[in-house]
Formats: structure tokens, C-alpha cells, sequence
């Protein structure tokens, strides 16, 4: 029973030490998330109306390139999925809420199907 345990422990390992959410209630206020081949650091300023200009600056874990740049405006409401040009396995998402931001890093999923 404990071999099965510690099995089933190490096998979600990779995908809980992937997945990462960070909620912001305030204007320059910002956080960081990590993946596996990613960290990124992420705030936001108020626009004008209601929306929110977000930034956030990425780099490649262990690598020596320089960081880059993402900036989007949400209103409320508003909540877009992409993934990271030359980092395959997760996707990003970024929502707008209740006036908070919220980005989350989840893993991507590979599925075969057999006819």
C-alpha cells in the first residue's frame, strides 16, 4: 500500500510543481509565477474607463535571453488563453473579475485517441 502511495505521489509531482495562479487586486501591485521553463512577472495599471492595462515580462528558466514583454488591456469580464512562443506544455491565462486580475500557468495535456 505505501509503494502504491508514493507511486502515485511521484507521479503528479511534474504536473503540481507546473501549475501556478496569481490573483491581483490592485493597481502596480505585482507577483510572479513559475513553471518548469518559465517565470514571469506580471502587474497592472488602471486605463481609462474601467479596464486595466496589464504587463507582464517573461524569461526561459536556465537560459541567457533577455526577457520579454507582454502587454494587453482587459475590461471586466474579459479573459484570453495562449501559450508562450518556444515554450510548449502549458498555457497561460489571464482574467479579469470582480476587478481583480487573475493569471493562472496550467499544463498542456497530449491525447491520443484510438478509432
Amino acid at each position: 500500500m505505501k509503494a502504491l502511495t508514493l507511486a502515485a505521489l511521484i507521479a503528479a509531482a511534474p504536473v503540481a510543481t507546473l501549475a501556478d495562479t496569481l490573483t491581483l487586486t490592485a493597481p502596480l501591485a505585482g507577483g510572479t509565477l513559475h513553471t518548469d521553463a518559465v517565470d514571469m512577472s506580471v502587474y497592472y495599471t488602471a486605463a481609462e474607463g474601467d479596464a486595466f492595462d496589464v504587463t507582464a515580462k517573461y524569461v526561459a528558466k536556465g537560459g541567457e535571453s533577455e526577457p520579454r514583454t507582454l502587454r494587453m488591456r482587459l475590461e471586466e469580464g474579459d479573459s484570453v488563453v495562449f501559450g508562450l512562443p518556444g515554450h510548449s506544455g502549458a498555457s497561460w491565462n489571464f482574467a479579469r473579475s470582480n476587478g481583480a486580475l487573475t493569471v493562472a500557468a496550467e499544463p498542456l495535456y497530449s491525447q491520443l485517441a484510438l478509432n
